[in-house]
């Protein structure tokens, strides 16, 4: 094949898609570029999961490690700094994660979107400082309500993009989605990895209780002696909130897993919804990463048999 393809692997938070990214780069070598919006930040590591360094130091990852903490980091940049990788390059690639606008950026396009000027960006945090986040969706409401109706509402970051969308341009955020109009930029197949519900929330307990065990609270106390702010979009992401929260004594430390856990439980329940709203080629719930394996191995058979 000419170019590259890409082999998507998305879906829930704890669905298993690291592990089975890794089975397939140690059987057929295909890289790995990250789709996980919390993953481009620096110092972010046990918050957002990394592998270990020296795991991506022998299995090639990309768009990892690409931003600081107090960088807005758009989905016109994920998809730029993507086009570049992968021009020039041939056969399969993994593009992994659950960022589902990333995704959907990169295989179907993103018209461009003006950024915002200091000015926009000053007006909308000096709200969000005022306000909270239920004033900034209550205004997004009333000048977007299209857009509100479309984004999660609960990601402080998403709204404030909104509005400095709609501030600078005029026009709605959706209306900036291109959708399936111009057809697909690369050739692809999408796999949405999934568990039956219970199995899947008692891996995000999990891994959330190791996360904390492993320093998560430290880990942000480290960002914000570094200078980063708690409304910077590498800290007002899941689970550094909660940590900033026992920092400021408006959350107990033993109700701090409990608590991270609950929001990646939603979480996982709006990547599910997502998924189902948008094309993909194979809807894979298995409790095990060789089941994964199989069912991956056979999409990709059926695609070179056609």
């Amino acid at each position: 094949m000419s170019g590259p393809f890409l082999l998507v692997l998305t879906g829930p938070t704890g669905a298993g898609k690291t592990a089975l990214s890794l089975a397939l780069y140690e059987k057929y070598g295909w890289p790995i570029l990250s789709a996980d919006s919390r993953q481009v930040y620096r110092y972010m590591d046990i918050g957002t999961n990394k592998l270990p360094q020296a795991v991506r130091a022998q299995v090639p990852h990309y768009l990892i490690d690409v931003a600081w903490p107090d960088e807005p980091f758009s989905v016109a940049r994920f998809v730029r700094m993507a086009d570049e990788i992968l021009r020039g390059q041939t056969g399969v690639w993994q593009v992994v994660g659950g960022t589902g606008f990333y995704i959907q950026g990169l295989l179907w396009g993103w018209d461009a979107i003006p950024e915002p000027s200091v000015e926009v960006r000053r007006q909308v945090q000096e709200r969000c400082e005022a306000e909270g986040l239920s004033g900034l969706v209550a205004w997004l409401e009333e000048i977007d309500p299209l857009t509100a109706q479309r984004i999660d509402l609960k990601n402080p970051r998403r709204v404030q993009r909104a509005l400095e969308v709609y501030l600078t341009t005029g026009r709605s955020w959706v209306s900036f989605w291109t959708g399936h109009s111009q057809g697909p930029r690369y050739p692809h197949r999408v796999v949405v990895l999934s568990a039956p519900r219970p199995v899947l929330y008692d891996r995000i307990a999990e891994r959330t209780a190791l996360q904390v065990a492993a320093g998560w609270l430290e880990e942000t106390i480290f960002l914000l002696e570094k200078g980063y702010r708690p409304t910077d979009p590498g800290l007002i992401t899941l689970g550094y909130k909660e940590c900033i929260a026992v920092l400021e004594g408006r959350l107990p430390k033993a109700q701090l897993t409990d608590r991270i856990a609950q929001a990646n439980r939603h979480y996982a329940r709006r990547q599910i919804t997502w998924a189902r709203h948008h094309p993909y080629d194979r809807w894979v719930e298995a409790e095990g990463v060789q089941e994964q394996l199989r069912k991956v191995e056979e999409l990709m058979g059926q695609i070179r048999e056609a």
